[in-house]
């Protein structure tokens, strides 16, 4: 078996439907039925080093945003040294540099990551910056087996 593969999650539309408060704050979220097997297999499986999240936050300081991935039942599968908001890190998914952060943070080479979400523009953005992609956590297997078969 090669160097650990880091898979890396958007939040909103690909883990989750966010729900907001009256003044438009992230109040919670509704994970997708399929979110806590994808997870859980992800965190048996010995090929994946970290499971994190790259997540543009608008103003949502970090600790609401683990409060609402914990209220969610989504934080106890998360690294918490890989957790990326974009209103923590002056970075969003239009710049390649939030995507190379999250392969630094995770100590590998960019092409040793995953990330997963549902926006075109944004994953055109991470293979810019030398990630793989898939466009569905369900999809994530096949890129998996991908890494795999290269190592």
């Amino acid at each position: 078996m090669g160097e650990p593969v880091f898979v890396f999650f958007d939040i909103g539309d690909t883990l989750a439907n966010p729900r907001l408060d009256a003044a438009g704050g992230l109040a919670g979220l509704d994970v997708y039925p399929f979110v806590a097997d994808v997870l859980a297999r992800l965190g048996a499986d010995p090929a994946v080093g970290g499971v994190g999240v790259i997540s543009n936050t608008g103003d949502e300081t970090e600790a609401t945003m683990c409060q609402v991935l914990d209220d969610a039942g989504l934080l106890a599968a998360l690294d918490p040294a890989l957790l990326l908001f974009s209103s923590v890190e002056g970075l969003d998914k239009s710049q390649p540099a939030f995507f190379t952060l999250a392969a630094d943070r995770a100590g590998v080479a960019p092409a040793r990551c995953v990330f997963v979400g549902e926006s075109e523009p944004e994953r055109r953005v991470a293979t810019s910056a030398g990630l793989s992609v898939s466009p569905h956590p369900l999809h994530l297997f096949h890129v998996l087996d991908q890494h795999a078969s290269h190592d």
